[in-house]
Formats: structure tokens, C-alpha cells, sequence
């Protein structure tokens, strides 16, 4: 029996046996820059020229029976094309049971001149009894002696490489990688090394998911595509099936990192406990390629973060200065700047909530028009609360060179928020649509509201002077109450920042003694009859009231036209 063949040695036996494939036991290696869990690559001669490794077996019940199945990886690396032994390929466990796999009508039978290949073998055999592989046999039979002839050309052990499936128990005693860990992907021809960064559960129209966020770096001399893989998600006894978000294959050029996403749809009330690299092989049945069955295999086991969810930290964050964004995203250029100019409570007192208001400030950069970024929002709380933001229902397509542009986002929370301790998410809805990802995280809480002269409603900076209150009566017939307050501004805008209709404005409530409101008007900063620096009148019509209400009140609102609605923030009362 032919178990280890030696070969070639020195730098092309090491140049080979990372190109073959890692084995499934995954042991650290020491990089320059970090831990990688990867695995030693092992592959043995099966010829002269041609190098044999194995990727993966696996064994799982199935509806039609115990499913058992292999891939074993090759390498020519001989100067001509190599025909590819003719064999069967057996698999045996320790007490000497023994089957037979079928070939995959798709494997090659020669390979080029350093071409790599994988040959694909299943069996399904109707038996519920339990095998544990230990080893696989490549054998050549010879059927036109006779007795027939057998030889083993290469046995390659197989213990450590047999995924069971996530529910057995078999493979549950794989050991879990710790969260945070990076790791290769055992099986697959790739340098890249993934860490899990990232793990949320999100809710769309398609149901409930959590979706992992892997950090993929390329170690290498040459970009490389990731590869076909997935991550599924086991809770209590049923396995949910992830699937990559991305919308285009992603490209990591050498030195680079880049993201992937994968969503785990489960079902509700499901809290996923377990994570499972997986990979997928194809085998193709003879005489009917229409014909394939998909054969899964377990690669790593990866625990999840405490808590079940992990995600980018939140950044100390000063109003009014630039947000540091991930420096790998994709929702903000690097022409565009985004500041947090302010966040107010909103405190909507006929509408039973509240509403947290935050104005950020686009500014371009660079030096040709650019799009307003199209980021999501996310409001935090202290206890753990989420609130999604509603961005403002009208803004501007581009930017010029130079200017700034105002986009406020709305979030409705509930009465008993105080705004302390808030994460404010800024989050990329595109590339992993419909999900989304952290591109910055903020640490912040909302402004402490004053009732000062200086009324603050960025990007205006309004001073009230002096106002005055006064109330008229009209008509002899049909009698008329009218109020009017008469204003004293000084209103300064923020230089190179473009307003336009879509900015709060004020809004001015005439309240009498018993709070009720009997009328209101608006003033706006831009368009006609904008307010403006100096004295101005301000007209209460159609008032509702039966009599003249003396002495009355005015409150002085900002308002935000969200797309729930208006929200107010109480600047001043004027008396």
C-alpha cells in the first residue's frame, strides 16, 4: 500500500504545497502583522510530475440515505500535459469498511502544464449506520487480468478532514474559532485571510437576519477575487443557509482589504448560537449532466461575539467637526467631508413622541461637482435601543466645488428618552442591499437647550433684538381678532453653505392663558417673504377665538418637515 510518496523537495516542494490546498486542522501561524489561523498544506505524489492533496470528505444522512463524498485536489507540475491515472476511489474507516465513490462526470482526465484540478467522487448508500472515515485510496484495477489486478496508486488520511453537517455530533465537536479571529479558509487556492468584524441582526421585508461582516486582506503579490463560500448559522436543532450580499464579485488587489457581507435569514423567535464556514462542490452524474448535486463541507466553526452581535465602536465625537468614516467605505468619497453640526431633542407635544433631529453638513472637497452621499442613519440609545433614521424627503442630486449642503435625519423615540450616552450610526445601504453596514460610529448626546436671545438653526444664527406683542379687533358686522408681533432680527448664514426650501424655518404660536393655541404663522430663510435683518411684522389671522385673548404668549418653534411629519423644538417664549 502506497501511503506517502516523497517528491520533489526544496523550494518547488514548498512552492507547491501552498498552492495545493490546507488541510481541515487549522493551527496558528505567526504573520509579521497578526495571528492567522490556517493550516500546514499537506499533498503527496501521484506521480512523477503530478501532486495530490485532499480538500474535504464528507458524510451526511440524507432522505435517500448516508450521502458520503470526497474532493481531492491536483497539480501538474510537470513542463507537458499528464493524463490523470485511471483509478476508483475507495474510502475505508478504521475497522476496515470500505465503499466505492462514483467519479463526477465533470473530472478532468489530463491536466496542463501546471494546471490545478479537483475531482469530485459521491456515493449514497442506503444504510443509517454510522461511519467515520479514516483514510481514502486512490487504486488503479486492472479488469482484463484475471484475477483482476489492483494497485494502490496513493491512500490519503482523511480522520481529520470528514464534516459531518452542523447537527451531528460530529461535527459540532469542531472547535470554534473566537470572534475576532483571522483565519484562512482551509480547502480553498486562495491567499486571502478573512476576520469577522461585524454581526447584526437586521429586519427587511424578506424577514429577520443577521448578517456577518468579514475584513478580507490579500497577503499576496497579485489581486485576487474571493472565492465561492458562505456562512450558515445553527440554532437549537436547525441549520439556516447564508449567502453573500455583495452585488458584484469583489476584487482585493495585493496589500488591500476590502469587505464582504453574508446574510443568515432565520426564522422568528430563532437566536442563532453556532457559525459555519462552508464550501461547496458540485458533482455531475454519468449519462445525465442535467444532473448535479451540490455537496457541502464544513470548514471552520466560528463562535459568535458575546452578546451576539458586534459591530464598529463608537469615535468621541465634537459637533461640527469632521466624521471619520471607515476608510474601506464606499457611501462617502474622499472629496466629500460630513460634519454633525447639531442634535436636538424635538419634543412633538401633540403627537404623544419625541424626535431627535441631527443636521449634518455635506461639504465638497474637491474640485469637480460631486453626489450627496446617500447614507442611512441610526440613533443608539443608552439602553440599548435602536431608532432608524428618516432622512430629510428633499434634498439636492449634486454639489459644486467649494459649498456645503444642510440634510437633517429624523429619529421618533419615545417619551422617556432623555438623550444621554447616544451612538449616532452613519450606515451604507447600497452595498449589501437590502442590508446595511457601519461606515462611522459616533459617541454623542443631544444639545442642552437654552432659551437665549441667540436663537441657533443651523446654518442660520438668528438675534432676536426686541419684540413687541399687540392685539386688534376689526369689522363692525362680522367682528375679527387679529395678533401681531413685531420682530427685531440680525440673521447670519453660514458662508458657502447653500440653503434653500428644504431648510427648518420658524414657526411662531400665538398661546393664550390657558395654553390653547389661537393661531400661527411661519417665517422662512429663503425665498419671498423670507425673514430678514432688521424690523418686520409678523400677521395672526383668522384667529380662533370669540373674544380678544389679552395677555397672550408666543412660542417660537424651529421646524423640520420629516417624512413622518413635522418635528418642533421649543427656542423661546415670547411674553
Amino acid at each position: 500500500m502506497r501511503k506517502r510518496t516523497p517528491w520533489k523537495t526544496g523550494i518547488t516542494a514548498a512552492a507547491l504545497a501552498a498552492i495545493l490546498v490546507q488541510a481541515s486542522v487549522p493551527a496558528l501561524a505567526a504573520d509579521a502583522q497578526t495571528s492567522v489561523v490556517s493550516a500546514p498544506s499537506v499533498n503527496y505524489g501521484l506521480t512523477s510530475d503530478i501532486r495530490a492533496a485532499l480538500k474535504g470528505v464528507s458524510v451526511e444522512s440524507t432522505a435517500q440515505g448516508l450521502q458520503l463524498a470526497a474532493v481531492v485536489r491536483l497539480y501538474n507540475g510537470g513542463t507537458v500535459q499528464n493524463r490523470v491515472p485511471e483509478h476508483e476511489l475507495r474510502i475505508r474507516q478504521a475497522d476496515g469498511l470500505t465503499y466505492t465513490l462514483k467519479p463526477s462526470a465533470t473530472n478532468k482526465t489530463a491536466l496542463q502544464p501546471k494546471e490545478i484540478g479537483e475531482l469530485v467522487y459521491m456515493a449514497t448508500v442506503d444504510s443509517k449506520a454510522e461511519f467515520k472515515p479514516a483514510e481514502l485510496s486512490l487504486v488503479n484495477v486492472n479488469e482484463y487480468t484475471y484475477p483482476k489486478q489492483e494497485t494502490t496508486l496513493l491512500t490519503l488520511p482523511a480522520a481529520d478532514q470528514v464534516w459531518y453537517g452542523a447537527g451531528s455530533e460530529n461535527g459540532r465537536q469542531r472547535e470554534s474559532l473566537a470572534w475576532g479571529t483571522t483565519f484562512r479558509i482551509p480547502g480553498l487556492n486562495s491567499e486571502l485571510v478573512y476576520t469577522p468584524v461585524g454581526l447584526s441582526k437586521q429586519s427587511t421585508a424578506q424577514g429577520n437576519a443577521d448578517v456577518v461582516t468579514l475584513l478580507v486582506e490579500n497577503p499576496g503579490v497579485g489581486k485576487e477575487t474571493v472565492p465561492s463560500f458562505r456562512i450558515d448559522g445553527r440554532a437549537a436543532a436547525k441549520t439556516y443557509t447564508g449567502a453573500f450580499t455583495d452585488k458584484q464579485p469583489v476584487v482585493v488587489e495585493a496589500g488591500a482589504k476590502a469587505y464582504v457581507h453574508i446574510a443568515i435569514p432565520y426564522e422568528n423567535g430563532s437566536a442563532l448560537t453556532e457559525l459555519f464556514v462552508m464550501t461547496t462542490d458540485t458533482f455531475t452524474q454519468a449519462g445525465n449532466p442535467a444532473t448535479q448535486i451540490a455537496i457541502d463541507t464544513g470548514r471552520l466553526k466560528l463562535a459568535l461575539p458575546d452578546g451576539g452581535q458586534a459591530d464598529r465602536l463608537p469615535d468621541a465625537y465634537t459637533l461640527g467637526t469632521p466624521i471619520a468614516f471607515d476608510p474601506l467605505t464606499k457611501v462617502v468619497d474622499a472629496q466629500t467631508e460630513v460634519s454633525l453640526m447639531e442634535l436636538h431633542l424635538h419634543e412633538n407635544p401633540d403627537e404623544g413622541y419625541q424626535t431627535v433631529v441631527g443636521k449634518f453638513k455635506i461639504t465638497n472637497k474637491g474640485s469637480i461637482p460631486a453626489a450627496l452621499p446617500a447614507f442611512q442613519t441610526q440613533l443608539v440609545s443608552g439602553t440599548g435601543a435602536t431608532y432608524a433614521g428618516s432622512r430629510q424627503a428633499n434634498v439636492a442630486e449634486t454639489l459644486n466645488p467649494g459649498l456645503s449642503y444642510v440634510i437633517s435625519y429624523s429619529f421618533n423615540v419615545p417619551q422617556s428618552e432623555k438623550g444621554d450616552a447616544l451612538t449616532l450610526k452613519l450606515l451604507d445601504a447600497q452595498t449589501a442591499s437590502p442590508y446595511v453596514s457601519t461606515a462611522a460610529s459616533l459617541a454623542t448626546s443631544v444639545q442642552q437647550e437654552t432659551i437665549e436671545e441667540r436663537l441657533d438653526l443651523y446654518p442660520f444664527d438668528v438675534k432676536l433684538n426686541y419684540y413687541t406683542i399687540s392685539a386688534a379687533t376689526t369689522g363692525a358686522q362680522t367682528i375679527a381678532y387679529t395678533y401681531k408681533v413685531l420682530l427685531d432680527l440680525d440673521i447670519a448664514q453660514a458662508e458657502d453653505v447653500v440653503a434653500d426650501a428644504n431648510s427648518s424655518k420658524l414657526r411662531f404660536e400665538v398661546v393664550d392663558t390657558l395654553g390653547r393655541i389661537l393661531g400661527s404663522t411661519d417665517g422662512v430663510f429663503t425665498g419671498t417673504n423670507k425673514l430678514v435683518s432688521g424690523r418686520q411684522t409678523l400677521t395672526f389671522a383668522n384667529i380662533k377665538s370669540e373674544q380678544l385673548e389679552f395677555p397672550v404668549t408666543v412660542n417660537v418653534y424651529e421646524v423640520i418637515q420629516t417624512p413622518g411629519g413635522e418635528a418642533k423644538r421649543l427656542l423661546k417664549t415670547l411674553r
